[in-house]
C-alpha cells in the first residue's frame, strides 16, 4: 500500500502555459466574448513582420485542442510557429450553443429547420442570421485588439470554423475572401436554409478571375457524416433508419466533395490553392482533431 498522502487542500486550478483570456464586449453585435490566446510556445526567432494568427470559433470548444496540436506539431517541426486566438462565451454549452447559432449562420432557418431547433435542448429560444455582424465585430473590434497587443501579421490570418463555424467561414470566404489568407473550413453545414450559402459562390469566383485575392482554402469532414457509423448509440426513440436519412439529406460529405471539385478547378492567380479532404471513419464531432491537425499543416507550411 502507497505511504503517500494525497493533499486535497493543495489542488488548484489548472493553468494553461502561454496563454490567457480576457472578455470583450462588442458594439457591433452587443454580445461579450471570451477570448483565449496561445502564444507560440518554442520559437526560435520572432519572423521580421510577426507571427502568423489563426482566428478559431467554438473557441470554448476546441481552443485547447488547436494549441496541443500547434505545440505537438511544432515541436515535430512540421509547421510554423503561430498565435492563435479562439472566440467562445466563457458560458456552459448549453448557453454556447444557442449564442453561436446568431453568430456563425448568415441567414435564417427554414420552417421545418426551425422546429427541429426547438425542439432541442440546445438550441431552443436561439437567434439566427447575424454572421455579418459577427464578422464586422472580429475585423473592426477584436483584430485591432489583437494587433495592439501581441507580434502578429495580419497577412498570415487563418479562420478556422467547423459545423455552424464552417458555414461562417464560407461566408465570410465567399463575400470578403481578402481578410484572410487561408480558410480551414470543417464539416460546414452547406444544406442550411436549402444551401443558400452557394448563392454567394459566383462573388468569389469573381473576384478571383479578376486577380483580386488568392485565398488558401482546406474543406474537410468525416466519412460518417454521411454514413451512420456502428459505434454511435442513438438517442432513445430515434431509429437508425431515421438517423440514416437525416445524415443523407444534409449530405456532408456530398456537398464538401463537390465544392472542394470546384474550388480545385477553379483558375486562381498565384498563390491561390484549394483541397478537400474526408477522413474515415471520422464523425461529425471526431472529426475535429483530424480536421485540426491537417488544418495547421495547410495553414502553416515550412
Amino acid at each position: 500500500m502507497s505511504d503517500t498522502v494525497f493533499n486535497a487542500a493543495a489542488r488548484s486550478p489548472l493553468v494553461r502555459p502561454n496563454a490567457e483570456q480576457w472578455d470583450i464586449t462588442s458594439k457591433i453585435t452587443g454580445r461579450t466574448y471570451r477570448i483565449y490566446v496561445a502564444a507560440p510556445a518554442g520559437a526560435e526567432e520572432q519572423p521580421p513582420g510577426g507571427y502568423p494568427v489563426i482566428y478559431l470559433n467554438d473557441g470554448d470548444f476546441d481552443f485547447h485542442t488547436a494549441a496541443d496540436a500547434l505545440i505537438m506539431q511544432g515541436i515535430g517541426r512540421e509547421i510554423r510557429p503561430a498565435y492563435l486566438v479562439g472566440i467562445g462565451y466563457g458560458k456552459d454549452w448549453q448557453t454556447a450553443s444557442r449564442t453561436r447559432c446568431a453568430d456563425l449562420l448568415p441567414t435564417q432557418p427554414d420552417a421545418a429547420t426551425l422546429a427541429g431547433l426547438e425542439a432541442s435542448p440546445l438550441t431552443k429560444g436561439a437567434t439566427y442570421g447575424e454572421a455579418e455582424a459577427f464578422h464586422q465585430f472580429l475585423i473592426k473590434e477584436l483584430r485591432p485588439l489583437i494587433a495592439a497587443s501581441y507580434p502578429v501579421d495580419h497577412g498570415e490570418a487563418v479562420l478556422w470554423g467547423h459545423s455552424f463555424g464552417g458555414l461562417f467561414a464560407l461566408h465570410v470566404l465567399f463575400n470578403h475572401p481578402e481578410t484572410y489568407r487561408t480558410y480551414l473550413v470543417n464539416s460546414p453545414s452547406i444544406n442550411w436554409s436549402g444551401g443558400a450559402i452557394l448563392q454567394d459562390e459566383a462573388k468569389l469566383t469573381a473576384a478571383m478571375l479578376q486577380d483580386q485575392v488568392a485565398p488558401r482554402v482546406l474543406l474537410t469532414a468525416g466519412e460518417y457524416e454521411e454514413r451512420l457509423a456502428g459505434h454511435v448509440k442513438l438517442h432513445p426513440g430515434v431509429t437508425r433508419e431515421q438517423m440514416q436519412e437525416m445524415l443523407t439529406a444534409f449530405g456532408m460529405v456530398t456537398n464538401v466533395v463537390a465544392l472542394g471539385e470546384r474550388l480545385k478547378a477553379l483558375e486562381g492567380p498565384p498563390g491561390y490553392e484549394a483541397d478537400a479532404v474526408i477522413f474515415g471513419e471520422e464523425t461529425h464531432l471526431s472529426v475535429i482533431p483530424a480536421a485540426i491537425s491537417r488544418g495547421l499543416r495547410f495553414a502553416l507550411p515550412l
